[in-house]
């Protein structure tokens, strides 16, 4: 049912990708996953990192946490749900445990997650949905500009163009971003669009 997409990914996605590091590192005998050597930039460079590749994977105090390659300052962990670019995630993963499956799962729920919002807008007769009774933070990678723009803030509109779902986010440095819809860190998205569209249900994610 559509009341239940997002947080059927939530689980389809994020909890089971906890759970198979949770494997791995049982099958393994370790606390820690070393993953350099497969070489996934997380995109991200908010934390001043020049080379944020993702290091590695640890089994902390309330689940599992994320490290960067970070020769300028302490690591810090983040959850699963943190990591920016959410198919840095999931390449992670599939190479892990060599198959190709949780970019496929992706993939697909930013095809039906646009689908879902483009019906919505379109059921309310509107190209433009602006978001102001609450403050949806949602961290996204925009190339609107034409160079990539790493940014977090807060959801202020969403809107069709050429019949595709943009979201103008007012950035914590003032700056507004705009990002298409897969440029989005899904587990953001998943929390503002389920709250939107379905906001009878609820959709819950465990901060690390």
């Amino acid at each position: 049912m559509k009341e239940n997409f997002f947080n059927d990914f939530i689980v389809n996605f994020y909890d089971k990708i906890e759970t198979e590091f949770e494997t791995l590192m049982k099958k393994e005998k370790v606390k820690k996953l070393s993953v350099l050597n497969l070489e996934v930039d997380a995109i991200d460079y908010l934390d001043g990192s020049k080379t944020p590749i993702i290091e590695t994977v640890k089994e902390g105090e309330h689940g599992i946490e994320i490290f960067l390659k970070n020769k300028e300052m302490v690591p810090s962990a983040y959850s699963i749900e943190d990591i920016f670019h959410s198919f840095s995630l999931a390449v992670l993963v599939d190479r892990l445990i060599k198959k190709d499956k949780y970019v496929k799962v992706l993939e697909e729920f930013y095809v039906q997650a646009e689908e879902l919002v483009r019906e919505y807008l379109k059921g309310l007769n509107v190209k433009t949905l602006a978001i102001t009774d609450d403050e949806y933070e949602v961290l996204a990678i925009s190339k609107a500009s034409g160079a990539y723009k790493v940014g977090a803030g807060i959801v202020k509109e969403i809107f069709l163009n050429n019949d595709r779902v943009f979201f103008n986010i007012d950035g914590y440095d003032e700056e507004t971003i705009t990002a298409h819809i897969v440029e989005c860190n899904a587990a953001d998205l998943a929390m503002l669009l389920n709250n939107i569209m379905f906001p009878e249900t609820t959709v819950e994610i465990e901060e690390a």
